[in-house]
């Protein structure tokens, strides 16, 4: 939940949103290995049932599977390996068309290479890093004094809400979870069964957002919550190939001040994260000083 407060709490608005982002440096860089690696491919006979074959590169069942999200695969396992063949073909012919034409060897795809190689090595190195550090612990009693230190400053600067968000494949499952989630089926197991983003449906079903700023990469989305009552469900909608339907779960409204039990576990996590950035950023300052004192680093006019 926003809170009005300077520095306060920085909640995770429009994660979804965010997400997409952030991956699309990755996705880019996959698509470079991808092919980049063509030629590895056709190296050996694969082991394992072929289900494709481009050129001399072959597609196995096991190869699929494993690349498929499970949640995935549990709503329609033979859809969603029909699904990855049919990608990987493209992909495997466009890459050999790329390689004909020689993209693979020009200056411009190995810069990029390069450059994404870079990336990916300082993202798993600090990945690694905050993996086995582990998460800080923050007590109940360490987010209470914080809160008790600004408790004037935390009011709701605007309306908040509380929402379900059902991402499905399919018509039929989307309106399946939704006739079951009017029925009383508890959430959990809808989106266990149904969502194609499990992670997020559960994660979002539990945190305030600012009304401005939820599902703002879904504007048509957006607006049902805006209008429909607490419980209510909206209808569906598909969206680049997608079944949405959310439903409002709890309101708070604008000069509230949240419950203190949800507000000291945001706290909580805030804290936490800050106390990860910190070490993150001492440990780069380590690695910065030891570079130095080993003289690895030279600067010149």
């Amino acid at each position: 939940m926003l809170l009005h407060t300077p520095n306060v709490l920085r909640p995770c608005s429009a994660k979804l949103n965010s997400e997409r982002r952030n991956s699309i440096p990755v996705l880019i860089l996959a698509s470079l290995l991808f092919l980049w690696s063509c030629e590895e491919a056709e190296v050996g006979e694969p082991s394992g049932n072929v289900i494709a074959e481009v050129g001399q590169a072959k597609l196995t069942l096991e190869e699929a599977t494993a690349k498929i999200h499970p949640s995935r695969l549990h709503l329609d396992s033979a859809d969603a390996v029909q699904e990855y063949r049919s990608q990987w073909v493209r992909d495997q012919l466009f890459a050999d068309e790329a390689k004909r034409l020689g993209i693979h060897e020009s200056e411009s795809f190995r810069e990029a290479m390069e450059q994404f190689e870079r990336q990916l090595l300082v993202q798993m190195l600090f990945d690694q890093y905050k993996q086995r550090e582990g998460t800080p612990e923050v007590s109940r009693d360490q987010a209470l004094r914080y809160y008790e230190r600004h408790r004037d400053q935390f009011v709701l600067p605007e309306r908040h809400v509380r929402f379900r968000h059902m991402i499905s494949s399919s018509f039929a499952n989307s309106n399946n979870a939704r006739t079951q989630l009017l029925r009383g089926v508890p959430w959990p197991d809808l989106v266990d069964r149904y969502s194609v983003r499990p992670e997020y449906s559960h994660r979002e079903a539990s945190r305030f957002q600012p009304l401005s700023t939820a599902l703002e990469d879904l504007p048509e989305m957006a607006q049902f919550l805006g209008v429909i009552g607490v419980s209510e469900v909206s209808p569906i909608r598909l969206i680049d190939g997608e079944y949405h339907f959310v439903q409002l779960v709890e309101n708070q409204a604008e000069g509230t001040v949240p419950e203190l039990d949800w507000t000291l576990e945001q706290i909580k996590k805030w804290i936490a994260v800050e106390q990860q950035r910190s070490r993150i950023n001492a440990y780069k300052q380590n690695l910065i000083r030891q570079a130095e004192a080993n003289r690895q680093i030279r600067l010149y006019d």
